[in-house]
């Protein structure tokens, strides 16, 4: 029986194959950028109207990454008080111990970087040095002649009518101040048909052997996204295209379970190999160009390999979710935060955002100890402020969040309870209220669907004392939203909406943005003074 069990374990460590799975890091976190230092790596990726802004991840390995922080995390770093939906701060460049985001509050977005001495602290980060050329998508290169350049996005039909939705321009810039030494110039166009479109952002920098290497993001942020590679002697140009371009592209097969693979950044593991880190979708509900993409856009890694001097990620082939190389790592299946005070301010991790800038504390764990007690504003998750909510992102298609509540309202404009939020358009919530008849303690559930969000509520009579579970279950096809009573496990889901509508948006805006699953409490336009208490938070399941 020994030999026998030994000749297993010598069978299975033969043919152990090595491979991670994709995403790397799942939910909405677009736009990613990556440096190694020695023997850490560190990822960066957009945050929008969310803040804290810029979330910054550690891995010693490319696979096991963890949230130590933001990169800008107080308000003078970040003010984003009425920022726009999908508006806010978007395609970061980390590069070491620097970070270059770009600032969208206003419509006009303008750069600026931050640093720091001790990246694994993120009250360490500086407040900004701004930059002097505006546009958005920004990159840092620093050219081994002491060199410092900047490079952004911006429109550039004034000095070319062919140049496309965007192009590239650059100048060289003062590190210490942020301000330009040279003239911003035309740098860089897209070479692809207008009509695909022909737009490039999303611009990283190189310089490897002597040749300056160009990675931009083009095509748009859409199913025909794709990363392409330009290589030159000179800064000034001509810029000679990749003959393997697209270096990341699944567009070519409509079919296929990940679309909008681009906006990449490279890196090289201290044993020599290269890899490719680059957002991607996986839509829902048909897993195609059809279907809903309703995390956002996520972080996606491929291999790399050089041929001809060029890198090719994936040896050409179109990107899936398994991937050769390296190991996988699952992730718990169950994930609860019972609110005890600890290193994270008494959240369990570092992952809780809130919708803009806070205007002022609305959260204590000391108030009722055990407990996140929440402060209601005058602001509901529909406003373009930042109402009493914490939002944590959506990481798996097929997920149950949870949540135990005590509130007592004394107003039907009060309402406390759990949210899955996309933006301030479109979301599904559960809370406790009164009836706007009876005056009773209530549920409310509410969803919002249509092309313009319609709200239709559902209330549900509950006891007048005691606590509630609120329930939302999350499907590749819907979100239903639900409640339990006493030591029942089991919830009663009461209202279902289509997940269609979690990608969607009033004509004329876009939506770069992905659901988060979250706790919120309001008075609706109005003071309140009853407090709401959370006892725990629960996200259990997953697409493991």
């Amino acid at each position: 029986m020994w030999k026998l069990r030994a000749l297993i374990s010598a069978l299975l460590l033969f043919n152990v194959s090595y491979a991670f799975r994709n995403p790397i890091i799942p939910g909405f976190n677009p736009d990613p950028s990556i440096v190694r230092v020695n023997d850490d790596y560190f990822l960066v990726t957009s945050s929008f109207e969310f803040f804290p802004g810029v979330p910054v991840y550690h891995s010693k390995d490319l696979i096991d990454w963890t949230c130590i922080g933001h990169a800008l995390n107080r308000p003078s770093q970040l003010n984003m008080r009425g920022t726009a939906p999908s508006g806010g701060i978007f395609a970061p460049t980390i590069r070491f111990d620097i970070i270059s985001p770009p600032d969208n509050t206003t419509g006009f977005p303008r750069s600026y970087y931050v640093k720091t001495q001790n990246i694994m602290d993120e009250t360490s980060w500086s407040d900004p040095i701004w930059v002097d050329q505006w546009g958005f998508d920004p990159d840092l290169f620093f050219d081994d002649d002491g060199k410092t350049y900047l490079t952004t996005t911006m429109g550039s039909g004034f000095v070319d009518p062919d140049s496309g939705y965007f192009a590239v321009w650059i100048t060289e810039i003062d590190l210490k101040t942020g301000n330009s030494l040279t003239e911003s110039r035309y740098f860089y166009r897209s070479e692809l048909p207008l009509d695909i479109p022909r737009l490039a952002e999303g611009s990283h920098l190189y310089k490897f052997n002597g040749t300056y290497y160009l990675l931009t993001a083009e095509a748009g942020t859409d199913i025909q996204h794709r990363a392409m590679w330009h290589r030159s002697s000179s800064l000034e140009g001509p810029w000679e295209a990749s003959p393997y371009n697209p270096f990341v592209f699944n567009g070519r097969n409509l079919s296929n379970p990940i679309l909008a693979t681009g906006h990449a950044d490279i890196v090289q593991t201290k044993e020599g190999d290269w890899y490719t880190v680059f957002l991607a979708t996986r839509p829902q509900n048909p897993n195609n160009s059809s279907g809903v993409p309703q995390l956002g856009r996520e972080t996606f890694m491929a291999p790399v390999t050089w041929k001809d001097g060029w890198p090719i990620a994936n040896a050409g082939k179109d990107i899936t979710f398994e991937m050769a190389g390296l190991y996988n790592k699952a992730r718990p299946e169950v994930f609860v935060d019972h609110f005890w005070r600890g290193e994270n301010n008494g959240f369990a991790d570092k992952k809780y955002y809130t919708q803009r800038t806070p205007d002022k504390v609305f959260h204590s764990f000391t108030a009722r100890q055990g407990w996140l007690r929440l402060y209601g504003n005058v602001y509901t998750p529909s406003d373009r402020r930042t109402p009493a909510m914490f939002l944590r992102k959506q990481e798996d298609i097929n997920t149950v969040f949870s949540t135990e509540l005590e509130f007592y309202p004394t107003s039907k404009f009060h309402k406390a309870g759990a949210t899955v939020f996309l933006s301030i358009w479109i979301y599904h919530d559960i809370v406790i209220t009164q009836h706007p008849d009876t005056g009773k303690r209530v549920l409310a559930a509410t969803t919002r669907t249509g092309k313009e969000p319609v709200p239709n509520t559902t209330y549900i009579d509950i006891p007048e004392t005691g606590t509630v579970k609120l329930w939302i279950k999350c499907e590749s096809t819907q979100y239903s939203l639900g409640y339990s009573l006493g030591h029942d496990r089991k919830p009663t889901y009461v209202a279902t909406a289509s997940n269609l509508w979690m990608q969607s948006y009033p004509a004329g805006w876009q939506n770069f943005v992905g659901t988060h699953l979250g706790i919120y409490a309001t008075g609706s336009g109005l003071p309140i003074l009853v407090p709401a208490d959370f006892k725990w938070i629960k996200t259990e399941g997953g697409d493991w």
